[in-house]
C-alpha cells in the first residue's frame, strides 16, 4: 500500500513533465474506463478513488492528447461487476469510446470479437501451487501431482483458458475451483495445501518478494502477446491510444509509472524477459533473489525481535526489582509508622512538658525584665547621685593642687595626687555607666554640627598624649587638610575616638608608636587609629564589637577594663550612619577604621 500511494504522488509529477502545449481544443472527448479489480494494475483506495498502474497510464494519456494534439479528454472510469463483464461490454461494440483496463492480456479468442491496443508490459504467466507441494518434471510426476490437486481460477480469464489447454494436453481431469473476480487466485491457493493455478508472473514475483510461500512449477510457463487495453470493434481511440504508446517520452513515463508500483529491478527484469533462451532459468534466479532478500528481511526482523525481547527481558528485571525495592521500601516504611504511632503517647507528654516548661521561662523572662528594668533605674540614680559630689572633688583637689602645694609636704601631696586620680577614674567609671545604658535603650539624640577634622583629632591626641607619654608611646597625628569640615555629632565622635586612642595605648607596650590617621574624600572621611600591640586573633575578631567581652589582649600596664569601649564605638558609629571595622594579625598590632560620609 505504500509502494502504490508513494506511486501516484511520483506519478502525477511525471504526467506534469512530460508534455507542454498551450493550444486546446476546448470541446472534450470523453473516454470511458471500463475497470476491475487487479491489484496493482487497477483498484479502488480507502477514499474510493481510482488508482494503479492503468489510471496513471491513462492520465498521462489525457496530457498527451492536449500537449500533443491540443484535445482535451474527459476520462471516466466505471466499475465493472466482473472481469467477465468488461469481456461483455466489447463484444455489445455498443460504445465506441469505451475501453477495458484489467491487466488484460492479448489473447486470440479475444481479438475474435474485439481489438488491442499494443502492448505496454510483457504477458508471462506461471504454474503456482501451495506451500509444500513439490517441483515436478517428469511427466508422470506431472501427472500425479495434477490428479492429486485442486486448480483455482476465475471464469472468462486467460488463467482459465490455460486450465482448460492443460487438461487437454495431459488429459487429466482435475477439479477446478472458480472464485470471485473480486478474490484473489494466489489467496485461493494459499488457503489450502493441495491447489495450484495460474497467475501473471509480475504479481507471482511481488507476492513472494512479500513473503507468501508458494511453489512454482517448471513445466508450464506460458507466454502472452502481453499487457494491453481492450477496445471494441467500433471503437475511436484505437489510433490515439497506440500513438501515445508508441511515443518514445510516453514510453519513458510509462516504464516509471511501472516502476514506481512493481519496483524497478523487478520492471526491468520482467521487460527483458521476452526473447530470453532461458526464460525458466531466468525466472528460477530471480526467485532466488528475491528468496534470499525476504530470508535476509526476515533475519533482521528476528534480529530486532531479538533485541526487543532482550529489551523486555531487562525492563522486566527492571521492573521486578524496583517492585521488590518498593515492597521492600513500604514495608519498612509500615514498620516506622508502627514505631512512630508507638511513641505518639510519649511525644505529647514530651510536647506537654515543653509547653509547661516555655510558660515558666516566659513568666522567669518576664520578671528578669522587671529586674533589669530596676537595676537601670539604680543605676541612673547612682550614676546621677554620684556625679556631682564626684565633680565638687575634683574640683577642690585642682584648687588644692595649685594654690597650697608648696605647704604640703610630699607625703601629702602624693596623697592629694592619688584622690584626684581616684576621683577621675570614678567619673569615668561613671560616664561607662550611663553610656551603657545609653546603649540598652537606644535612646541617643544625634546632633548635625559642622565640625573640624584636624581640631577635633588634635583635641583626642592632646588628651590621652599625657597618658601615651607615661608608656614611652609617641602618640603621632596626622589628618588631611582639604575636605577637612563635615557635618556630625561632635560628642559622639569624641568619644568614638577617644575610646579607639584609649585601647591603643592600653594595649600597647612601652617604646610603641600609635597613629592617629583621617583620609578625606570628596563623599566620605575615614579616621585609621594603628598600634603595635599584640593584636587580635580570629576568634577576638568574632566577638570583637559585643559587650562586657574579655579579650585574649591585656593591658600592658595593669590598666582596668570592663570590655564596654568598643561595643560603645560600634554603637555610636552606627547612630552617626558611619561603619567600624579592624585588620590584624595577631602579634603585628591592629588598626581600627571609621568611615563616614560627608
Amino acid at each position: 500500500m505504500l509502494r502504490q500511494i508513494a506511486a501516484v504522488l511520483i506519478s502525477s509529477f511525471i504526467i506534469g513533465d512530460v508534455y507542454s502545449n498551450d493550444g486546446l481544443n476546448q470541446t472534450p472527448r470523453k473516454l470511458e474506463v471500463i475497470w476491475y479489480t487487479s491489484t496493482p494494475f487497477v483498484e479502488e483506495d480507502s477514499r474510493g478513488n481510482v488508482v494503479g498502474i492503468e489510471p496513471e497510464m491513462f492520465k498521462l494519456f489525457r496530457e498527451y492528447m492536449r500537449n500533443m494534439k491540443g484535445e482535451e479528454v474527459e476520462i471516466v472510469f466505471n466499475k465493472a461487476k466482473n472481469f467477465v463483464n468488461i469481456l461483455d461490454v466489447m463484444k455489445l461494440n455498443s460504445n465506441p469510446n469505451a475501453v477495458g483496463a484489467s491487466a488484460l492480456s492479448i489473447t486470440s479468442d479475444r481479438k475474435q470479437f474485439a481489438q488491442f491496443t499494443e502492448s505496454y508490459l510483457p504477458d508471462i504467466t506461471v504454474l503456482v501451487s501451495s506451500k509444500g507441494t513439490s517441483i515436478v518434471d517428469a511427466k508422470d510426476e506431472q501427472l500425479g501431482m495434477l490428479q492429486s490437486l485442486q486448480a483455482i481460477t476465475i471464469r472468462g480469464t486467460k488463467y482459465e483458458a490455460l486450465l482448460n489447454n492443460l487438461r487437454e494436453e495431459t488429459g487429466v481431469d482435475f477439479e477446478i475451483i472458480y472464485i470471485e473476480s473480486d478474490q484473489n487466485i494466489i489467496d485461493g491457493i494459499i488457503a489450502e495445501d493441495n491447489r495450484f493455478g495460474f497467475i501473471d508472473l509480475p504479481i507471482y514475483l511481488i507476492r513472494i518478494e512479500g513473503g507468501d510461500q508458494l511453489t512454482r512449477q517448471n513445466f508450464f510457463t506460458h507466454i502472452g502477446q502481453g499487457y494491453a487495453f481492450i477496445l471494441p470493434q467500433s471503437s475511436m481511440w484505437k489510433e490515439d491510444l497506440n500513438e501515445f504508446l508508441s511515443d518514445p517520452n510516453s514510453q519513458a513515463a510509462i516504464s516509471k509509472i511501472i516502476s514506481n508500483y512493481l519496483g524497478e529491478e523487478l520492471y526491468k527484469f520482467i521487460d527483458n524477459l521476452y526473447g530470453d533462451s532461458e526464460l525458466s532459468t531466468s525466472i528460477l534466479t530471480k526467485e532466488k533473489e528475491l528468496q534470499l532478500e525476504m530470508i535476509r528481511n526476515v533475519n533482521l526482523r528476528l534480529e530486532q525481535e531479538i533485541a526487543v525481547r532482550r529489551i523486555l527481558i531487562v525492563s522486566t528485571g527492571v521492573a521486578v526489582l524496583l517492585i521488590l525495592v518498593i515492597g521492600y521500601l513500604f514495608i519498612r516504611n509500615q514498620r516506622t509508622t508502627n514505631l512512630l504511632l508507638g511513641k505518639n503517647d510519649q511525644i505529647e507528654n514530651i510536647q506537654r512538658d515543653i509547653q509547661q516548661k516555655n510558660e515558666q521561662l516566659i513568666n522567669r523572662n518576664a520578671q528578669l525584665v522587671a529586674l533589669n528594668e530596676e537595676k537601670n533605674n539604680l543605676m541612673k540614680i547612682l550614676a546621677h547621685d554620684i556625679r556631682s559630689p564626684l565633680s565638687q572633688i575634683i574640683m577642690i583637689t585642682d584648687i588644692v593642687n595649685n594654690n597650697v602645694q608648696r605647704d604640703l609636704t610630699e607625703q601629702e601631696q602624693k596623697m592629694l595626687t592619688q584622690v584626684t586620680k581616684n576621683a577621675e577614674r570614678i567619673n569615668q567609671m561613671v560616664s561607662k555607666i550611663l553610656d551603657v545604658n545609653s546603649l540598652e535603650e537606644s535612646r541617643i539624640n544625634v546632633l548635625q554640627e559642622r565640625v573640624n577634622i584636624g581640631d577635633i583629632m588634635r583635641d583626642v591626641s592632646q588628651r590621652y598624649r599625657p597618658i601615651a607619654a607615661k608608656k614611652d608611646i609617641d602618640l603621632t597625628v596626622e589628618f588631611c587638610e582639604n575636605h577637612n569640615m563635615i557635618r556630625t555629632d561632635h560628642l559622639l565622635l569624641l568619644l568614638v575616638l577617644e575610646n579607639l586612642i584609649s585601647n591603643a595605648v592600653k594595649f600597647s607596650d612601652e617604646g610603641t608608636t600609635v597613629e592617629l590617621k583621617s583620609e578625606c574624600n570628596y563623599d566620605s572621611v575615614i579616621f585609621k587609629i594603628s598600634d603595635e600591640g599584640p593584636g587580635f586573633s580570629d576568634e577576638d575578631k568574632k566577638k570583637l564589637f559585643s559587650r562586657f567581652q574579655k579579650l585574649s589582649a591585656k593591658p600592658t600596664a595593669g590598666e582596668q577594663s570592663t570590655g564596654l569601649g568598643l561595643s560603645i564605638v560600634k554603637k555610636y558609629v552606627s547612630d552617626l550612619g558611619g561603619k567600624v571595622w579592624v585588620e590584624s594579625e595577631q602579634g603585628k598590632g591592629a588598626t581600627f577604621f571609621v568611615k563616614l560620609t560627608v
